[in-house]
């Protein structure tokens, strides 16, 4: 009897995946740590598999984590990488994140999360403003709402960086040298002045606030945007990015950068 009951429950164990997958390993106290919002795919995807490769803490979030099948490969692979449910646009599930990682110090947080919006919808003469509204939930408030939340988790750590992803749609010396694409360069250059303002008063915490474009990187998010020029691989840009983060220092602070260090005015 004794052997069937166990049998039994070794069997749930098995059903229900149990069996197969570890717990998450504490992170690591010695190691720094970033957390990553749009994980699932592509940049987001990358960054947290080159954190993970280089040995930090890495809270890699999307809004799916159960479709996210490359992401959780990763976490199977990385013990200290764990996957959150994260919708930057949702003010109560960046909460429910925030209040699971109290107290937790977050040396790099990268505001990666974002959409073009389809490109049609953002030209002169068709303009759908409901797609204007979406695209700046995700990429102008979504950044800023995640950047609030996890202000203490920044001022708490070592390194105290947050880095929000591209800003050169939104600047004079870029967006405007092609017409159109109205909604995403409209949602950068809100995103810069949220950033940059946001930089001026957590300037005595001590924290970096620094804006880095990517440069036209082979993602969705590009194709998107119509673009069919020369661009360059997520792993490559990734890889570039996370080298000017572990440059950046005080005179860093509100500026818009390149991913090759150029820094851009805005």
């Amino acid at each position: 009897m004794r052997f069937t009951l166990i049998t039994g429950y070794l069997l749930a164990l098995l059903l229900s995946g149990c069996a197969t997958t570890p717990p998450p390993q504490p992170l690591a106290a010695d190691q720094p740590t970033v957390l990553i919002t749009g994980s699932n795919r592509g940049l987001g995807l990358e960054f947290s598999r080159q954190y993970a490769e280089l040995g930090w803490n890495v809270i890699a979030t999307c809004r799916n984590p159960a479709g996210a099948d490359e992401l959780q490969q990763l976490a199977l692979q990385y013990p200290r990488l764990r996957v959150e449910q994260l919708d930057v646009t949702s003010d109560s599930e960046t909460q429910v994140l925030a209040q699971k990682y109290a107290g937790q110090p977050v040396d790099v947080l990268l505001n990666n999360a974002g959409i073009y919006g389809t490109l049609e919808k953002q030209t002169l003469g068709s303009f759908d403003f409901d797609e204007l509204e979406e695209v700046f939930r995700i990429n102008t408030i979504g950044s800023l709402r995640v950047s609030e939340a996890f202000l203490d988790n920044v001022r708490s750590s070592e390194q105290k960086k947050i880095v929000s992803l591209g800003g050169g749609m939104g600047t004079q010396s870029i967006g405007p040298l092609f017409g159109g694409h109205y909604f995403i360069k409209m949602s950068k250059a809100a995103h810069l002045m949220g950033m940059g303002v946001m930089q001026r008063d957590t300037k005595a915490d001590g924290l970096i606030i620094t804006m880095i474009s990517p440069g036209r990187v082979d993602t969705q998010l590009m194709r998107d945007s119509g673009w069919t020029g020369s661009s360059i691989s997520a792993e490559e840009s990734a890889a570039l990015v996370i080298k000017q983060i572990a440059a950046l220092d005080k005179s860093s602070r509100g500026k818009l950068m390149l991913y090759d260090g150029t820094v851009l005015p805005w």
